[in-house]
């Protein structure tokens, strides 16, 4: 155990973490009556049929066995597949045969007793239980379950704003990273947008950091509070003589266990206990390096969500290829895996990799993400050595460019009404049909590369430090209006009348002369000509006169 040379800056730096109170969030209800769904083999069942329990119970036998050895008023799976939906107070198990006859049960509980769950879940649905009933013991297990009844709530964790969402557009599915991400399969496709349910989503907080708009916010605590507080931290840390802040993300374990051993692994270490470590991205990660952290480490613990943990790492290696391009070591964001069992003490030994040279942020955090990525790489490049304006990001990054082809665009805008990020934007108020496109609004969602009819447009992740130049819109492409032959009045991109022209010369309705040059003109002049052309008026588009 390492002694700190300075406590009393630790001391009170911990008291600032621990007296912020985040801004509530509204509260799900659940609403239990016991009813018992419960799920296992015949030696499980009859184990749990000697709980004392005074609520009511429906088994499913899922073993194979002959009708004649299934006990009495025991649902017997007898080669029907199963299926479970629902949470707490609101399960269905629905038992299908092979000619779609179906019987469903309903319960507030589920007790899986199968040596795998039944559900397929990293994350459980809240009132699913899978136990080892020979480890739990039938005293225990029982106490359990006796206690899950009645009225219960949580947080409602996340915000969802369907207008920057990049999920779909006009029907076509594009980004579904937080859908995938999902541990407790709580999100589910609507379309062109998402749905989270609130009575599954427990608080994993890896939507938020897959999301590479912020459509999906974490609330409780939210970016802002989380970034306030560590902010709060820090500065009382230095205040009071404090130096080189390591701070130390971890969740899980409500007994304390773990945040003792961090406070004895090294003097400079401050805890900070989330609900989930897959909430913690780049953003807030980028943060706590601008507010002060000399190091970030964020620990998973065993009982982590692979899958979420997956999505942390790329975060945090997207973040890492920006902190090298801005020339400062990587290494002061680690993860560190914790593969020993909790109750076995934890030693973390911080990079060796000097001191932290730079003038802490005093600005507060704000609540989008991609802002507060922007705000920490600004602080950071004005300090560093500025060797670099812009890098290559690896791809996936939610940061980039886009290119068009010139040759190839007809600047028809279909990517400006795709874009969700509004990355793409109509330029032709300026009087000449344009693309105009804006950088720090691009999150290489591919919509615009997807829905361009003449697969103009690339996209390439990478990071503008400069900001001024990361934020000020710039043409893509450009075109020369094109003026009626009727009025002379510019009304459309050059580009769109040649293609338009050459592709439509040989239809039927447009084999006149006449009828080839309305094209080429306005709209209300082409209204004129229609209505003064007696071939148009009469319907025969054959004619070649």
């Amino acid at each position: 155990m390492t002694l700190s040379n300075n406590p009393e800056a630790r001391i009170q730096a911990l008291l600032k973490r621990d007296e912020f109170v985040p801004v509530p969030t509204s509260l799900i209800s659940y609403q239990s009556s016991g009813h018992i769904i419960l799920i296992g083999d015949t030696a499980d069942l009859a184990l749990a049929r000697t709980m004392t329990l005074d609520l009511p119970i429906s088994p499913i036998l899922v073993s194979n066995v002959s009708s004649q050895s299934v006990p009495i008023n025991t649902i017997c799976l007898a080669g029907r597949t199963l299926e479970i939906e629902g949470y707490l107070g609101n399960f269905r198990v629905t038992l299908t045969n092979s000619d779609e006859t179906t019987e469903v049960i309903s319960a507030d509980l589920i007790l899986d007793l199968n040596t795998h769950a039944l559900l397929g879940l990293e994350i459980l649905p809240p009132g699913y239980l899978h136990r080892n009933i020979q480890q739990i013991g039938i005293g225990a297990l029982a106490q359990e379950l006796s206690e899950m009844t009645g009225t219960f709530e949580k947080p409602k964790y996340f915000h969802y704003d369907s207008n920057i969402c990049a999920h779909g557009v006009n029907g076509v599915q594009f980004c579904t990273q937080c859908i995938d991400a999902c541990p407790a399969d709580a999100i589910i496709s609507l379309g062109e947008k998402i749905e989270v349910n609130p009575f599954l989503c427990q608080g994993g907080g890896v939507c938020a950091t897959a999301c590479p708009s912020g459509a999906i916010r974490y609330v409780y605590p939210s970016l802002a509070d989380s970034g306030n507080q560590i902010r709060i931290m820090l500065q009382s840390y230095r205040e009071l003589g404090g130096e080189q802040p390591i701070v130390v993300f971890y969740s899980g374990d409500d007994s304390g266990l773990i945040e003792q051993n961090i406070l004895s692994s090294h003097v400079e270490m401050l805890p900070i206990k989330v609900e989930e470590l897959a909430s913690v991205g780049m953003d807030l990660c980028l943060s706590a390096l601008v507010y002060g952290a000399s190091q970030v480490v964020l620990l998973a613990d065993t009982s982590a969500p692979k899958s979420a943990l997956q999505v942390l790492e790329r975060q945090l290696d997207w973040a890492k290829v920006m902190l090298e391009g801005l020339e400062i070591n990587a290494d002061r964001i680690s993860f560190i895996r914790q593969v020993a069992d909790s109750n076995d003490s934890l030693s973390l030994t911080p990079q060796a990799i000097g001191s932290w040279q730079i003038e802490p942020a005093i600005y507060t955090m704000p609540d989008k993400k991609r802002h507060a990525i922007y705000q920490a790489i600004d602080h950071l490049y004005k300090q560093s050595k500025k060797l670099q304006e812009q890098i290559e990001l690896p791809e996936g990054a939610p940061f980039g460019t886009a290119i068009i082809n010139s040759e190839s665009c007809t600047l028809c805008l279909a990517c400006v009404g795709a874009c969700p990020g509004k990355a793409l934007q109509d330029g032709s108020n300026r009087e000449v049909p344009e693309v105009f496109f804006i950088e720090s609004n691009c999150i290489q969602c591919n919509v615009c590369t997807l829905t361009c009819p003449e697969q103009a447009i690339e996209i390439s992740p990478r990071i503008i430090f400069d900001r001024e130049k990361r934020n000020r819109p710039r043409a893509l492409n450009q075109d020369i209006p094109f003026a009626c032959i009727s009025c002379g009045k510019g009304f459309a991109p050059t580009s769109i009348i040649s293609k338009m022209t050459e592709k439509l010369k040989d239809h039927y309705m447009f084999q006149g002369p006449r009828a080839l040059d309305r094209l080429k003109m306005c709209e209300d002049c082409r209204v004129v000509d229609i209505v003064q052309d007696d071939s148009a008026m009469s319907g025969r588009f054959d004619t070649l006169n």
